[in-house]
């Protein structure tokens, strides 16, 4: 989950409005969201036509306005010349002082990319279907967001913006949203110089109060703690990062033991009495020294090991010292990682991705799978992936990971394998140089580009901040015929960024999607997008986590063209290899 928050944004206030463009004076937007619209939208004269044409015009507009609380026209580069709707109770200004700015403004930072992504399609569609995005407001309030492509003497793109009729309806995915927005909050105060504490509580027992309680009493008790964690300071704003895992930002110092203490108050009083209690620690966001990207990558290392193992996994790596103590810890721990990459102390395992149209296997994922060492500390691979990037390893794991996989190939000459690579190796220049060397070396295994052996994903473990030098190892890879694939497509806004930034052969939509898509048509709508979306940047899909021959059948519906899962096979040996 650790490699999913590393998507970094900052809060911005919204641009003024483009210089010489139309302001109409328009009628105040409504007090409130969805209860009442303007009578005369702003760049929009009243009607002077016939009663039938007046109604036919009140009609459209009560019906626009039964689905959305904001309405917008852009011209195709997406800027505001006609707006509408509830932007004084969101925005806090009148719909006239919308018009000129680009529509992207109106969102959230995090999902202005999926906008763009998503409006190059709308010429080819001529509409974007629904999809859920949040807003640049206070509150990130999540809206559901839709288009159509209104042709005339010059193309406009009109927009409705409405409030989500129903909750996500995969909760890990919700989450897994509220995680990223907390690390991404973190960030912006670290950045402004606050160094106040992080607080992160766990109400333990969470398994026997999902157990004992109905849906309605959990969603109660949720309400009750969110409420509490709310008054735990002035602008103190609390999220659950993972089920009965709650982070504090804006909490006061030392205020963990009073927020602890009113929680058990709470919880001794509500259905969950008996069952649950409450622990909590603080984290000092105390970034002197260090590098702005290595706090982040501490923090979400924190983080992830606070929603993994609760306050137990933040102090085990050194919490109670805040980041720093987190950092001097983690340098002890070094060492033994650095060691175990050196000596090969790790293994790799090999999934086969198979074509779902004919079931034969096009190419195998190597996996990482690390070996148990004495005096190495991180057992499993996903802590020691997201331990090896926190501590400036991503570079030296991913040239060991790809040095070995190229043995493997050596020794399986009929295979193809595809090697992770992560977001900081990708935009490091020292990394390329050896990785390009190592490619120089293994030339005759790799054999000509169309043999197709090596393929590259790049991973969203760890948001890219150089585009310019990530694209240009791409590029790099490609020219010398390596095929380029986006890893975990859909867990993050990054995604959408990367494949509108790189030119990729490959996305591979994430497992939580696939999951999810036999449960309605929301989800089975997400993938079909996302296969636009890759057939519109010139990429093929594969879905992971493929399990069930329903699923299989249901994404090769879907127009997915490759599948990887226990379905087809669990991680193993290279087949075909010779010792």
């Amino acid at each position: 989950m650790f490699g999913r928050l590393a998507r970094r944004a900052t809060t911005k206030t919204m641009p003024e409005p483009i210089a010489g463009a139309a302001t109409p004076a328009v009628p105040a937007a409504p007090a409130s969201p969805a209860r009442t619209s303007p009578a005369v939208p702003a760049g929009e004269p009243p009607s002077t036509g016939a009663p039938a044409e007046a109604l036919a015009r009140e009609r459209l507009r009560a019906f626009a306005f039964a689905a959305a609380d904001m309405l917008v026209e852009t011209t195709p580069d997406g800027t505001i010349t006609f707006a509408s709707g509830a932007f004084e109770a969101y925005f806090a200004v009148p719909s006239s002082a919308i018009i000129g700015r680009r529509i992207a403004s109106l969102l959230s930072p995090a999902d202005r990319a999926t906008l763009a992504m998503a409006q190059a399609l709308v010429p080819v569609r001529g509409r974007l279907a629904p999809m859920v995005l949040h807003l640049a407001d206070a509150a990130r309030s999540p809206m559901m967001v839709a288009a159509r492509l209104a042709t005339g003497n010059a193309q406009r793109l009109c927009f409705a913006i409405g409030p989500v009729p129903l909750p996500p309806s995969n909760a890990n995915e919700a989450q897994s949203q509220a995680l990223g927005d907390f690390a991404r909050e973190a960030e912006a105060l670290m950045a402004t110089g606050n160094t106040g504490p992080l607080g992160l509580v766990e109400v333990q027992g969470w398994a026997d109060v999902k157990h004992r309680l109905n849906a309605l009493e959990q969603q109660r008790l949720r309400q009750g703690i969110g409420a509490l964690m709310g008054e735990s300071g002035k602008g103190a704003r609390g999220s659950e990062l993972a089920e009965g895992r709650f982070g504090v930002l804006g909490m006061p110092h030392s205020g963990i033991d009073t927020l602890v203490r009113k929680l058990d108050q709470f919880l001794s009083r509500s259905a969950a009495r008996n069952i649950a209690r409450a622990s909590g620690t603080e984290l000092k966001l105390d970034a002197s020294g260090m590098a702005a990207s290595t706090a982040h990558r501490v923090l979400r290392y924190a983080v992830s090991r606070f929603t993994a193992e609760g306050t137990a996994g933040v102090t085990a790596v050194g919490g109670a010292g805040g980041l720093s103590g987190i950092l001097a810890q983690a340098e002890m721990r070094t060492q033994s990682v650095r060691a175990a990459l050196a000596g090969n102390r790790f293994r790799l395992a090999f999934q086969p991705v198979v074509s779902l149209e004919t079931r034969a296997v096009h190419h195998y994922e190597a996996l990482l799978r690390p070996i148990a060492t004495p005096g190495m500390p991180t057992g499993n691979t996903q802590e020691f992936v997201t331990f090896a990037e926190a501590v400036g390893l991503a570079e030296v794991m991913d040239l060991a990971v790809m040095e070995q996989a190229l043995m493997a190939l050596r020794a399986a000459p009929t295979a193809s394998v595809a090697v992770n690579m992560s977001g900081l190796s990708a935009q490091s220049e020292a990394y390329r140089d050896r990785l390009f060397d190592l490619l120089e070396q293994m030339r005759a295994v790799i054999g000509p580009p169309e043999a197709g052996r090596l393929l590259v994903e790049l991973t969203e473990t760890s948001e890219i901040e150089d585009m310019a030098s990530a694209a240009a190892t791409v590029m790099r890879l490609r020219e010398r015929g390596v095929k380029m694939c986006l890893d975990d497509f859909g867990a993050g806004a990054a995604g959408f960024r990367y494949l509108q930034q790189f030119p990729v052969d490959y996305i591979k939509i994430d497992g939580a999607f696939v999951q999810a898509a036999g449960n309605g048509p929301r989800a089975r709508n997400m993938v079909a997008s996302m296969v636009e979306l890759a057939g519109a940047a010139g990429a093929q899909t594969v879905a992971e986590m493929i399990e069930t021959e329903e699923q299989a059948v249901l994404m090769r519906e879907l127009g997915v063209h490759q599948g990887q899962g226990w379905l087809f096979g669990r991680p193993g040996g290279l087949p075909g290899a010779k010792r």
